[in-house]
């Protein structure tokens, strides 16, 4: 009788949620408690129950009360699976159990074995548990318990049987519903009723049951429950998945022999794009000027990494560096030899701008800052080169804007003050903006939307225009192609010369498959030979 508690209960209390923790509290009549934590994994399950009882008459041989007694019960189980319960089909399970009580000044435990079928089946759902077989101190009492139920959209419904060893027995119906994120249960059987009900809040589950008993008394059970991975989301899923399965199935088969078609196509294009990156790299050994030549070098390297030319893109970048920080170098010495200090000092800010880790061009800038603290006029001088940094920055602007680089020029302009310059140059930064719209419309209408999206997002980085937003928006929702499609389309830009289509395209095909190792290094060699942001 000492484990009485861990019995009492309409068998419809009984559910498994994968990947949860549940603590639960039940009070029954006056003077008995039970406490309860679940815990459970997709191939785990483990349940502690504990309880007491309180007011115990106490009798002596001839039926007479002689006192009161208290007593406490704890039971402990689990069990392993050799699947997961959200598997489809049978999942069978078994593990030890222990049952202690203390009952007056009396010690007893028992050990258990307990053991579990689930069948997940289409339409419903069966429950054999099998707890309590096991010796100790005082036998526990076996308790069989089966129930069936079906599915029907939000509704289950199905019968019960539970079985106490060899002569108590219950049994009866269970009919649940889910409305939103409520759950409400109704339990009749031969001993009890059950009227329970469930609230889903993300993780968190809470439980309301109460349970009458024929005999005349009444119990309350209140929990909650926590769960990770949102079981019932996956079981939705898991049944949506099974409906489009062969679906799917179909698909697979018709995109792997697509697939198989843009393998044969993709090595074709990669060959041509081999044969233009070696005429780019024939034309950067022809080229003079040494920025030119670093940039065919650079695309040519983007899609053919087997060139000869990493050491020599290398070697041209330094040259390249090294050259316009000599020419900036001497242009500060000229002009503190003729004593313009405030030219002096704009110039070396400007190369403190572009080199700002440099040791040398760090040395000139104190040289020169010690010799304008050293003149009569100091705040004078840096007045005058605050202007001439400006001007300084509105003619890089123009230059930037004279090679059509509109992006970074805008840059450099949004750190100016407005005046009169600024607003003509903005405006002509506007018209450049608007031929970008035009150029996105003129691909729009051919259905190039990678092209589309390349011109609309420098238009707004060159000047915010209202109808580039809108366009933007419009273009991404009609963008469904897939990674590998945008990388072909950038292999047959890339060899017809069409480099800005190609990095279009090649962009489009990383931020689909950032992990694909051949988009991202594409993209990135293209994306710093053309300097784009």
């Amino acid at each position: 009788m000492g484990f009485v508690f861990w019995y009492l209960g309409n068998g419809a209390e009984y559910s498994f949620r994968p990947r949860s923790v549940g603590m639960y509290h039940r009070e029954y009549f006056v003077g008995f408690r039970q406490e309860e934590i679940t815990f459970a994994t997709d191939r785990v399950l483990g349940t502690l129950k504990g309880g007491y009882l309180t007011g115990i008459a106490r009798t002596d041989d001839y039926g007479n009360t002689v006192g009161k007694y208290d007593a406490v019960f704890t039971g402990a189980n689990i069990l392993f699976l050799n699947s997961s319960l959200r598997t489809p089909g049978w999942s069978f399970g078994a593990g030890p159990g222990i049952l202690t009580s203390r009952i007056y000044n009396y010690f007893s435990y028992a050990l258990t074995l307990n053991a579990v079928v689930v069948g997940n089946l289409k339409g419903g759902e069966v429950l054999l548990l099998l707890q309590n077989l096991g010796y100790g101190k005082v036998a526990p009492t076996p308790e069989l318990y089966l129930r069936g139920m079906s599915h029907n959209g939000n509704f289950s419904f199905g019968p019960f049987l539970r079985m106490f060893g060899d002569r108590d027995i219950d049994g009866g119906f269970i009919f649940a519903g889910t409305f939103s994120f409520l759950n409400l249960r109704v339990s009749p059987s031969l001993k009890n009723a059950l009227l329970g009900m469930s609230v889903e809040v993300g993780p968190f589950t809470f439980v309301y049951d109460y349970e009458y008993y024929w005999i005349g008394y009444s119990t309350h059970r209140i929990g909650l429950n926590v769960s990770w991975g949102k079981q019932r989301e996956l079981e939705e899923r898991l049944r949506r998945h099974e409906r489009m399965l062969a679906e799917h199935e179909k698909r697979i088969r018709y995109q792997e022999e697509e697939i198989r078609r843009l393998k044969g196509r993709v090595a074709k294009l990669e060959g041509k794009a081999k044969e233009y990156a070696r005429n780019l790299v024939e034309q950067a050994n022809r080229e003079r000027d040494p920025e030119k030549a670093l940039q065919k070098l650079e695309i040519a390297y983007a899609f053919d990494t087997t060139l000869n030319v990493k050491e020599r893109i290398s070697a041209l970048k330094r040259k390249v560096v090294e050259r316009k920080k000599r020419i900036g170098i001497r242009k500060v010495k000229t002009f503190l030899r003729n004593r313009l200090y405030s030219e002096a000092l704009a110039e070396s800010l400007v190369l403190l701008e572009e080199f700002p880790d440099d040791p040398e061009v760090m040395r000139l800038y104190r040289r020169v800052k010690r010799l304008v603290e050293a003149q009569r006029s100091p705040e004078r001088i840096k007045r005058k080169a605050e202007e001439n940094l400006k001007e300084k920055r509105l003619e890089r602007a123009k230059r930037l804007m004279e090679k059509g680089r509109y992006v970074e020029a805008a840059r450099i302009l949004n750190t100016l003050p407005t005046d009169a310059e600024k607003i003509r140059l903005m405006r002509k930064l506007r018209e450049a903006a608007q031929r970008y719209v035009e150029m996105a419309k003129a691909s729009i209408e051919r259905e190039d939307w990678a092209r589309a999206k390349y011109y609309l997002e420098k238009a707004i980085k060159v000047y915010p225009l209202t109808e580039a937003t809108a366009l933007l928006s419009y273009v991404e929702s009609k963008m469904r192609k897939s990674a590998h499609i945008h990388y072909l389309k950038a292999l047959e830009l890339y060899q017809k010369g069409d480099i800005v289509g190609a990095f279009a395209h090649i962009k489009e095909a990383y931020l689909l498959d950032p992990k694909n190792e051949r988009y991202r290094s594409v993209y990135f060699r293209l994306k710093t030979a053309l300097k784009e942001d």
